[in-house]
């Protein structure tokens, strides 16, 4: 066969590029997409390939295609006019161990020395179709206009889990087209590569795809272009910025909002004395929260984020009751409960259906609440119940506390607390929920049953509550003294809910008893 393969460094790409010069590069998802089979190479036109260095790196990091596939594919491709191939130097052991025979086939070139290039030059190289880069610092910064044009990666294809991609080209043309889309944002797609970079040569072939079928540009966000070019160094032009920023007033140090620290804390006391238990978790959150709010203030971090497992009962729900209470009084709390979703749809239902489909007018159930209550604390219970698309909508937004929802408008959810909670086990934890996401969590605690003191002074409190109201609404004096003997067995229960509906049944039996007497003895 005899083909040159160029190995490189991604530090020396871009001499390897100088080096060959007259040559275009592809990357291999290019031919992939153009041509899915062994035979489909063979029907290429040579006149239209010719002088060509094809990347075939993430074919070989990949190691999803057979390698008997792979073996003859290269193979075909090598019969080509003028064909050069390259590959990361790191990839070597890989490439000789999966490939003995095809390897030693190859004048390899590992040191980019200077040569006469023999072939006689195409007086028009071919060009490669690049396609259209737009980056931005913040989504937030773009004025609303240029926000409707914008979709996220993620909300045009059927499904995206840990282990690959699936979409239908036809339904993303379809989608861009109807709902008006001019970029996609693939912010998400290259923070999701960083962490699983053998999903890389899937998301190629998409965007090629993508790009050859429809009408659009793509866009992602300034901190991400490092990466992106790292990852993609064949797919893109040189991005430019998106228009449509918003004139940002400028403001006097003297301006700056500060932290009112002291009241902060007040608040914090408030929701810790509330909350029944589980000393070490409020140590923990109050230093959180702090940080976040400090983070947020310097535009850090986005959303303070707080998985919770455990038994039902045990006061993980509470919790979010308590600190939305505490911090967004006379505000209803926005709760999202996937034990009421079924499996097919999930998201959907969580924030709307694409343009087209029934009940897209309607929105999801997390817009439509967060658009009618003012508190920015949102409960996500029985999260175990999500799906593999739930997962990457939060990774998302975790992220970058923006999502867009099926019409293509972003919701920014800068500042919001998000709580979730689960009755899974830490095994079942550590198993179920993709490692992407989980270090999106701020804090990730597993509550147990209260201290027995703890739940004594539970007990107390809310029997000379509930006793309190009934003696002053109905003239009744119960002594909650005879009942402590009745009260004290339920510290065996480990269930708040359990104890409290327990409490009120003690406590009524008397007061029935109670009442009827006095009512009685005025009667007569």
């Amino acid at each position: 066969m005899s083909v040159s393969l160029y190995l490189y460094c991604e530090e020396k790409l871009s001499l390897l590029k100088d080096h060959l010069k007259e040559y275009s590069f592809f990357d291999i998802a290019h031919f992939l997409d153009e041509c899915e089979t062994v035979d489909a190479v063979k029907m290429i036109d040579e006149s239209d390939y010719s002088k060509l260095v094809i990347d075939i790196s993430d074919l070989i990091q990949d190691g999803n295609y057979y390698r008997i596939f792979t073996s003859r594919y290269i193979r075909a491709l090598s019969n080509l006019n003028d064909i050069v191939f390259c590959m990361r130097s790191s990839l070597v052991s890989i490439f000789e161990t999966r490939f003995p025979y095809l390897f030693s086939e190859f004048d390899i070139n590992r040191t980019f020395e200077e040569k006469e290039i023999v072939a006689k030059l195409r007086p028009e190289p071919i060009t490669i179709k690049r396609f259209d880069l737009f980056k931005y610092k913040q989504i937030s910064n773009l004025d609303e206009q240029t926000k409707k044009t914008i979709v996220s990666f993620a909300d045009i294809i059927n499904e995206w889990d840990t282990l690959s991609v699936k979409y239908n080209i036809e339904e993303i043309e379809k989608t861009i087209t109807e709902s008006e889309i001019k970029y996609i944002d693939i912010t998400s797609v290259i923070k999701t590569l960083k962490l699983r970079n053998d999903l890389i040569l899937q998301f190629e072939i998409l965007l090629h795809r993508i790009g050859r079928k429809c009408t659009v540009k793509f866009s992602v966000e300034e901190s991400q272009l490092q990466a992106l070019n790292e990852i993609f160094p064949f797919i893109f032009e040189t991005a430019i910025e998106l228009g449509g920023s918003k004139k940002q007033e400028e403001k006097e140090t003297d301006d700056t909002a500060e932290i009112d620290v002291n009241f902060l804390e007040t608040q914090i006391e408030a929701i810790c004395e509330k909350l029944k238990g589980h000393n070490d978790f409020k140590v923990d959150f109050r230093n959180n929260i702090l940080k976040h709010c400090f983070l947020n203030q310097m535009n850090e971090r986005k959303i303070f984020s707080i998985m919770l497992c455990g038994d039902s009962g045990i006061g993980k729900t509470e919790f979010a009751k308590i600190t939305s209470e505490v911090l967004f009084p006379n505000e209803p709390l926005i709760k999202i409960n996937f034990g009421n979703y079924s499996t097919e749809g999930v998201l959907n239902s969580l924030i709307g259906s694409p343009l087209g489909y029934i009940g897209s007018e309607e929105g999801g159930e997390l817009i439509n609440k967060i658009n009618t209550s003012g508190a920015k604390l949102i409960l996500i219970d029985e999260f175990e119940k999500a799906t593999p698309s739930v997962y990457n909508f939060f990774y998302e937004l975790l992220e970058d506390g923006i999502f867009t929802d099926r019409h293509g408008n972003p919701h920014d959810l800068n500042g919001y607390i998000i709580v979730f909670t689960s009755n899974m086990s830490q095994k079942q934890y550590q198993k179920h929920i993709p490692d992407s996401l989980k270090s999106r969590f701020d804090m990730v605690y597993y509550f147990v049953d209260i201290p027995m003191d703890e739940k004594r002074k539970y007990i107390d409190v809310t029997a000379a509550k509930l006793i309190d109201k009934l003696n002053t609404n109905f003239d009744v004096k119960i002594s909650k003294d005879m009942l402590d003997g009745q009260l004290y067995h339920l510290l065996s229960l480990h269930n708040l809910r359990d104890i409290k509906r327990k409490i009120e049944d003690i406590v009524f039996v008397e007061f029935f008893e109670q009442y009827k007497t006095h009512n009685s003895s005025d009667t007569i």
